[in-house]
């Protein structure tokens, strides 16, 4: 299931994913010529401050909301693309030093085969390095949905109910 987002309201509304961001990018001692991926650009407000951290290296952020896109090409530049992509339909091979990604991959449910494709598009001695949402994020607001699902007011609209995140 595909779902869209608004670029510019995530933009304004984003300050504590790019806070977390920055402070994983600020650990992770990079060179300047590195190729990296940004899985689940968003915005493209962190894709853009790797690419200043790279000036001789590239950054390629992907998204599949064509929302987000539409805000992240705003930071185009030299060293910094966009495409609008599934992260479910990795292709790249042995392409990136880096692959990226902040509060994004807990929306990915098949991570076996997102491992293997990040696997194939890093090349040899490449790194990942990822921040998402896992079990225990959320704990109180997931309590409190459980027990309304679960609830006999309203159990039986949520009978077929599948999760659109994996944590």
């Amino acid at each position: 299931m595909k779902f869209e987002f608004d670029g510019d309201k995530y933009a304004g509304a984003s300050a504590h994913q790019k806070e977390w961001g920055q402070r994983i990018i600020g650990e992770l001692g990079l060179k300047g010529n590195e190729r990296i991926l940004d899985l689940g650009c968003g915005d493209g407000a962190l894709t853009a401050y790797m690419a200043d951290l790279v000036p001789q290296g590239s950054v390629l952020g992907i998204d599949y909301s064509q929302g987000m896109i539409d805000t992240a090409i705003k930071n185009k530049g030299k060293n910094l693309s966009f495409m609008l992509k599934d992260i479910n339909t990795l292709d790249f091979i042995d392409e990136f030093d880096l692959i990226f990604s902040n509060a994004v991959l807990h929306w990915i449910k098949d991570h076996d085969r997102l491992l293997d494709n990040i696997h194939a598009s890093l090349k040899k001695d490449g790194i990942i390095r990822f921040n998402f949402g896992s079990d225990g994020n959320c704990i109180h607001f997931m309590k409190v949905i459980r027990q309304a699902m679960d609830s006999s007011r309203f159990s039986r609209y949520f009978a077929n109910f599948e999760w659109p995140w994996y944590m």
